[in-house]
């Protein structure tokens, strides 16, 4: 069977990332991540004899007309699309758009379809959703259609039926993660996804799945479930090892909802880098929980080569923290950055503003932390209450929800008018935490510091000049920045 997966265009022409639970606009550097599930999917399906096209029209600059183009002349059997939950509408558009060159079966992943199945299906040209994680049901459907068997028999898909939406059951998650072929990068141009700075292409490398806690605002239990499940760590990196030689990748992204929930699992693969020889060849990084991080495990990772660890540290106040079900502490996150720093290991941190109980004055107080932290980076979000969260909950009981436009619902963009809180409030506070965080005259000395070279430095003053040209002669609601100078930039807000 001929299978196209595609990373669709909008409507308007803008970039965004569409994975697993991390959708954003494109930072103003173009750094494109690697929508790792298409190629997993990919990978599946060639495993099962299937001919496959991967177009990601993000990196490649196709918009809707040559996606047309590109599914009229494959000619597919089966389109499976990507989707998000602020490019939602757009999404369906493009979808319907494509109708008009295909008849083929039109199916569509990611936490918004999962969440939304029966919205999905009624507002598009789409013949059914898979739901959660995507690659055994991807081989479910496609043996189906081309078996020509009956749809009921898929499980986690949601299908049309006449004028009915049919939910079938949900399919298991796998639990052995190394059954799974490792993605298929053959089907991508490689060289589209680079890291700022480095200028040097990279990749994810799926490390587990699920997540045990509940913070109120993350959809991950959603789509991978909450009981954690690892590869083992020489399956991990034999992917690694292939993406070097065969892909001459050697900049790798661990991509998990936490990397070091499993102790263990992180020395193996730490011990497995070194034992192979890969720590002098390679690079990477991975994101943390700041409650599960120790001096040994950090020099393990240090010395398996690990350049940056990203946090979610949210909040440096313990009321929020609480609130949100976070389940670390301020004081957690300020030993986990220390250790990390100490390590040799720069260090990411993510921001939240806006959850229950913020006000100006908590906001106040966690950049007053943040910069005590003095990471080496840092990201500042806006709460947004996805689809069947608890946040969302919260937000419709309590009236908070400002707008029902899912266009809106981006992390640069503040919905959430809690009390002693407006929108208009938080988007200043955000734009004044960036400020004031990366205009110290103690972080820019710092930053200077690092420069090796004439590249480093034209890179440095194109990143300077950009940030204060979003952030000091225009404070325009869409601008997003990005952690300035960074090496390793994680789209992801939450760890």
């Amino acid at each position: 069977m001929k299978v196209m997966i595609v990373n669709p265009p909008t409507c308007t022409g803008m970039k965004y990332i569409r994975e697993g639970r991390c959708e954003q606009r494109l930072n103003s550097f173009q750094y494109v991540m690697v929508p790792i599930s298409l190629p997993m999917i990919g990978g599946a399906l060639e495993a099962k004899n299937h001919q496959v096209k991967l177009l990601d029209c993000i990196a490649n600059d196709v918009d809707v007309e040559g996606l047309k183009r590109e599914i009229g002349d494959y000619d597919p059997n089966l389109v499976i699309f990507n989707m998000s939950t602020a490019t939602s509408e757009s999404d369906m558009k493009v979808i319907n758009q494509m109708r008009q060159v295909s008849k083929s079966h039109f199916t569509v992943i990611g936490n918004h379809a999962t969440s939304l199945p029966e919205d999905v299906l009624r507002g598009s040209e789409l013949d059914s959703v898979i739901r959660r994680e995507p690659e055994l049901t991807a081989q479910d459907l496609a043996d189906a259609l081309e078996n020509h068997r009956d749809l009921e028999n898929v499980l986690g898909i949601s299908y049309k039926n006449s004028s009915a939406v049919v939910n079938n059951l949900d399919r298991p998650f796998n639990e052995n993660l190394d059954d799974l072929p490792f993605a298929a990068r053959h089907l991508l141009d490689n060289a589209k996804y680079t890291l700022p700075v480095i200028n040097e292409a990279y990749t994810l490398i799926i490390t587990s799945r699920g997540c045990p806690h509940s913070c109120i605002y993350c959809t991950a239990y959603q789509y991978y479930g909450k009981k954690l499940r690892l590869r083992s760590a020489a399956n991990v990196v034999d992917e690694m090892q292939e993406c070097l030689e065969k892909h001459k990748i050697r900049n790798f992204t661990m991509w998990s909802d936490t990397f070091n929930q499993n102790k263990k699992f992180v020395m193996e693969v730490c011990a497995e880098i070194k034992k192979r020889g890969l720590h002098k060849k390679i690079r990477w990084m991975s994101n943390s929980r700041v409650d599960q991080m120790d001096a040994e495990v950090l020099k393990e990772m240090k010395s398996a080569n690990c350049i940056g660890i990203s946090y979610g540290v949210e909040s440096g106040v313990e009321e929020i923290l609480k609130n949100m079900k976070k389940g670390a502490t301020a004081e957690q996150a300020r030993v986990a950055v220390r250790l990390t720093k100490e390590a040799g290991i720069e260090v990411l941190t993510h921001i939240i503003f806006g959850l229950p109980g913020e006000t100006l004055e908590t906001i106040n107080e966690t950049i007053q932390y943040v910069k005590e932290l003095d990471p080496d980076y840092a990201q500042f979000y806006c709460a947004i209450p996805f689809p069947k969260t608890e946040l969302e909950a919260m937000g419709k009981k309590n009236g908070w929800i400002t707008t029902e436009d899912y266009s809106k619902y981006e992390l640069n963009q503040p919905i959430l008018n809690l009390p002693g809180l407006s929108v208009e409030e938080l988007q200043k506070a955000r734009t004044r935490a960036y400020k004031e965080f990366y205009l110290r005259p103690s972080y820019i000395f710092k930053r200077l510091r690092k420069i090796r070279g004439f590249k480093d430095l034209v890179t440095n003053y194109r990143q300077a000049k950009d940030f204060i040209q979003s952030w000091i002669s225009d404070s325009s609601t869409e601008k997003t920045p990005v952690s300035k100078g960074s090496s390793f930039v994680e789209a992801s807000p939450t760890h």
